[in-house]
């Protein structure tokens, strides 16, 4: 991890943790995206205005920020375990007690899930091997 991280509101009530450069694309692209749209306005709102850069220390700890934990942790006194998941360039993090209760709710299932990756990687294949050739 670097030195200091971005740390932002994120789906599911999750937080998202950015590497700096990581972030400044997202929030480029988030903004190329105008402010038209209500939704889209919503989104920049939550996830610029609720963004924090954080340190991390040489052992990898870091702080939430108290401002960040109401919508994070279901029960402020119970909940005490954290739940990381690598997301391509971020890192999603989930309070361990609205993580269980998440994957009790939609339990996933892996074959069925690989098999639409798998079914729209095909499906895209003409279109790659379309724009090689050109």
């Amino acid at each position: 991890l670097d030195s200091q991280v971005v740390l932002t509101r994120w789906y599911e009530n999750s937080l998202a943790l950015f590497g700096e450069e990581e972030y400044a694309a997202f929030a480029r692209s988030l903004h190329e995206q105008g402010s038209y749209n209500p939704k889209i306005r919503m989104a920049r709102m939550e996830i610029f205005g609720g963004a924090s850069l954080v340190g991390v220390d040489g052992q990898g700890r870091m702080t939430i920020p108290e401002r960040m934990l109401g919508g994070f942790l279901l029960d402020l006194e119970k909940d005490r375990d954290l739940v990381l998941l690598g997301d391509w360039n971020r890192v999603i993090l989930h309070s361990g007690l609205r993580f269980r209760e998440l994957s009790t709710k939609a339990q996933v299932n892996l074959d069925e899930a690989l098999t639409q990756v798998e079914v729209s990687a095909r499906e895209s294949k003409p279109e790659i091997q379309a724009e090689r050739e050109a």
